[in-house]
């Protein structure tokens, strides 16, 4: 009768524990696997990065684009040619005024 009620308990402790472990074992790769919750938030974070990162590389190859074409010799713009080299060269024009702003 005793070896009876002691294997019951033993086999419920084993059975318990055992169930609790491959519980926390899916538990733990819900979440933190290769493709768990936590990756799944991750990616969308990257791609929300990434979709901003195109939004401003697309803008400034508007803004490259539209630069090119000013600077096409059927219309060349004298304005433009000039605000470059003052950005490369440091160039002024005696007829301009030179403020510098320390940072």
């Amino acid at each position: 009768m005793l070896k009876s009620v002691i294997r019951k308990y033993f086999f419920l402790t084993f059975s318990s524990l055992f169930t609790l472990l491959i519980f926390s074992f899916f538990m733990i790769h819900i979440f933190f696997g290769d493709r768990s919750l936590w990756k799944v938030f991750e990616l969308n974070n990257d791609i929300s990065i990434a979709k901003k990162e195109l939004v401003e590389l697309l803008d400034n190859r508007i803004k490259i684009s539209s630069e090119i074409d000013l600077l096409r010799s059927n219309n060349l713009d004298s304005d433009i040619i000039s605000e470059i080299s003052q950005k490369t060269l440091g160039l002024i024009h005696t007829d301009q005024i030179l403020i510098k702003i320390p940072k």
